[in-house]
């Protein structure tokens, strides 16, 4: 029998048992940070504004290591010379970073995009398949990303991200092992959350978990090429805050 006669049949079945179907929820939309934690203000410069889940639970030499990296960053920051950072430098954000903008999410049966203004950044996530083996994944800014559906909740894992991509700005580490675990949800008329669990054993001495919130925005994405709002690294690999024109 077809497979196309079988969903049928199984759908009429359903129907007549009396119960329904659930509908998946869409998400095709662009979504931006609600509340906005950082007041619209860049968390690059808002010393108070501490990582999304908490102090991070890093094992050594990891915590000691994270504790000097930002006390220089907050240095260099309060001296009114930033350090360069991944943006600064004209890289993409990566994973799980670029979730905290502004993004757009593109929704089909087999893949799901979601979409970044800053760099044109694309991430892609493959419904329905199974995680290659470590070996076979390329490390990558955004790592690899497949999806299922577990009832009206989209779960979407990751692997492979690239360990120099740091969780922005604090420069949380990770290895090469994290596993990243979303869960999509909505939450309420043009309401949305994703709530993020991080596994990496050799890093972390327990699960990292936060969450996003997010409202739809009738807007539009736009084209932003980063040479087109280029900062100046001096010799130092600090940033200087003029604009090259």
């Amino acid at each position: 029998m077809k497979p196309r006669l079988l969903c049928l049949l199984a759908l009429s079945g359903a129907l007549l048992a009396g119960t329904t179907v659930a509908a998946q929820p869409d998400f095709n939309s662009v979504w931006s940070r609600y509340p906005d934690p950082n007041g619209g203000r860049d968390p690059r410069f808002a010393e108070e504004t501490p990582p999304p889940g908490g102090e991070p639970p890093l094992r050594e030499p990891y915590a000691t290591a994270y504790k000097l990296a930002n006390k220089k960053r907050l240095a260099a920051e309060a001296a009114g010379r930033p350090l360069a950072d991944n943006l600064t430098r004209c890289l993409p954000e990566g994973m799980p970073n670029m979730m905290q903008d502004q993004i757009e999410i593109v929704q089909t049966p087999k893949k799901i995009l979601v979409l970044v203004e800053f760099l044109m950044q694309a991430r892609r996530i493959f419904m329905n398949e199974k995680m290659p083996p470590p070996d076979e994944i390329s490390p990558s800014f955004n790592g690899y990303s497949i999806g299922r559906w577990e009832g009206e909740t989209l779960v979407v894992e990751t692997r492979g991200v690239r360990e120099d991509v740091t969780i922005w700005p604090w420069q949380i580490p990770h290895s090469s092992e994290m596993v990243m675990t979303e869960r999509w949800r909505l939450t309420g008329p043009d309401l949305m959350e994703n709530q993020i669990t991080i596994v990496d054993p050799k890093v972390f001495t327990r699960p990292y978990r936060y969450t996003y919130g997010y409202k739809k925005d009738p807007v539009n994405l736009g084209e932003y090429v980063c040479e087109n709002h280029r900062d100046v690294i001096d010799a130092h690999g600090q940033q200087d805050m003029r604009i090259d024109p």
